[in-house]
């Protein structure tokens, strides 16, 4: 038996570890391309073409030129998914530096066409480090980007499906620190001369600051599926200008936020971990936050805000535990009850079967829910749940909705306020309390639409009746509402609490739990 689990275990472990979006150039004909000097790059850039690999010396390249764009250095060339373009030093131990000559003129690296990999340099001394444009499927990877007037990183003009990772940016914003980003995906909503739409690129396992002037990631609207992950934030020298005063700002749709280690150290000018912003109707909404690690040393500190932003806020670790979220629809969620999603994020997709194979093999993970990735239910994770999560995604059986477990504080003796962010949802509440007793109880909520009772001014709060409630055999009352679409805040509430003999004591019921 031990070997047939095994057997599963390896079959298993090889179908979740291939990697589709960021796999490896295979360089079938590849020409390498050696380099020593600013002219032979600037050369083998100019005529770059698929299957290249351009190989810089340990050494400064620098250039002040015109090279006919506003760039030191600058490439315009697709690869291939069979044949990348790679531009590399020799030795990752030894990198080749480019540089522009200030850090307030020109981009340092602007690389525009699909299927680059950019690896192991130094970019420094421009306006901009690294400029990739009009790409989909490139890889900047272990790069180390500073000393910039501006943004660090920048992904523009329509590219997707890019990954930066294992990157060091710091000291960017140096010249004008309300454009100082570390990574900047996408273009503001006044743009005039690029693509918005630069969907579904990857920020993983970079490490951020000191004295990034900006955030550290901006996510700009019109964008969709943005995916920040692993990375290390280091507050020292945010200055807060424009709105640049967090770790992360997600301004785009559907963007992630997950197992990243944020350091606010001291900084007065950062006000939030994670920021969101509505820059445009319908943008700025289902941004998912989670499994993060913060160290904010001031409970003033937020650990989201995002007015009007929906989000999915959970199972983040944050100092101090003051700090809390800010957000009418900021929805905080304590558990997601879904069969094979070990990420927890809500979804089942082939992260989850990655990350339980990972468990198996014994690596450490950030988070794993063992209630979730537990397939048959014995309370042991093994090769047998690996083998039927697999089963469950390639059957495409991933289309099954979470039960959210939501955050809840008690506001005083039988009344409880209940997380923001919950409009439109059927939301499920158990109270326990004492078997043969009545509740007469209530709930209500805030519609910041509706007109209010002062003329002139919308907001309104509605409290409706439940009626007398009485708990079954084991004391649990389920109570069922639909929140309205607009509705915002919400509370549960015990008018009377009583049995034959008389009044009893509210503080004495409890809300064991929230569902939706």
């Amino acid at each position: 038996m031990k070997r047939r689990y095994k057997a599963l275990l390896a079959s298993a472990i090889m179908l979740c570890g291939i990697s589709v979006m960021y796999s490896p150039a295979v360089q079938a004909s590849a020409q390498q391309i050696h380099v020593s000097d600013p002219a032979e790059l600037l050369d083998a850039l100019e005529n770059a073409k698929a299957g290249d690999e351009i190989i810089l010396k340990e050494g400064n390249y620098q250039n002040d030129k015109w090279t006919g764009k506003w760039a030191a250095f600058w490439a315009e060339a697709d690869g291939t998914p069979e044949q990348h373009i790679i531009l590399r030093s020799e030795d990752a131990e030894h990198p080749a530096t480019i540089c522009g000559v200030t850090q307030e003129n020109k981009y340092a690296l602007n690389i525009i066409g699909s299927y680059w990999e950019i690896r192991d340099l130094r970019v420094c001394e421009a306006q901009k480090g690294i400029f990739l444009a009009k790409s989909e499927h490139s890889i900047i990877s272990g790069c180390e980007v500073y000393n910039t007037g501006s943004e660090g990183i920048h992904i523009i003009d329509d590219s997707s499906y890019n990954l930066v990772e294992n990157c060091y940016v710091h000291d960017t914003g140096t010249v004008t620190a309300k454009y100082g980003e570390g990574v900047y995906i996408g273009s503001a909503k006044n743009a005039t001369d690029y693509g918005f739409e630069c969907h579904y690129n990857t920020v993983r396992g970079c490490r951020f600051g000191p004295n990034i002037a900006a955030d550290h990631v901006d996510i700009k609207e019109y964008t969709i599926g943005n995916v920040v992950e692993y990375c290390t934030f280091d507050g020292t020298g945010i200055q807060g200008e424009n709105g640049g005063d967090s770790f992360v700002e997600a301004k785009g749709n559907n963007a992630v936020i997950r197992y990243n280690t944020g350091y606010r150290n001291g900084c007065e000018k950062q006000l939030y971990a994670f920021d969101m912003n509505v820059q445009l109707d319908g943008w700025g909404q289902n941004t998912k936050i989670y499994g993060n690690t913060l160290y904010l040393d001031t409970p003033d500190c937020y650990v989201v805000k995002g007015w009007n932003c929906s989000a999915q806020v959970s199972n983040n670790t944050v100092e101090p535990a003051e700090c809390s979220c800010n957000g009418n629809r900021v929805m905080q969620v304590e558990h997601y009850f879904l069969g094979g999603d070990a990420t927890e994020d809500g979804v089942l997709n082939i992260d989850d079967a990655q990350f339980l194979s990972k468990y198996l093999k014994s690596e450490q993970l950030p988070h794993i829910s063992g209630q979730n990735a537990d397939m048959n239910g014995d309370g042991i994770l093994n090769a047998v749940d690996l083998t039927l999560l697999k089963r469950k995604l390639l059957q495409g059986d991933t289309q099954e909705q979470p039960v959210i477990s939501l955050s809840f504080t008690k506001e005083s003796a039988g009344k409880w306020r209940l997380t923001d962010g919950l409009g439109s949802r059927t939301v499920t509440f158990h109270v326990k309390a004492e078997t043969g007793s009545t509740l007469n109880m209530g709930w209500g909520y805030w519609d910041p639409n509706a007109p209010s009772d002062t003329e002139g001014k919308t907001g309104k709060w509605f409290t409706l009746a439940l009626g007398e409630q009485q708990p079954d055999e084991n004391g649990i009352v389920e109570i069922t509402v639909e929140m309205p679409e607009d509705a915002t805040r919400m509370a549960l509430e015990v008018w009377d609490f009583e049995n034959g003999g008389g009044d009893l004591d509210k503080d004495t019921v409890k809300l064991v739990e929230v569902l939706t």
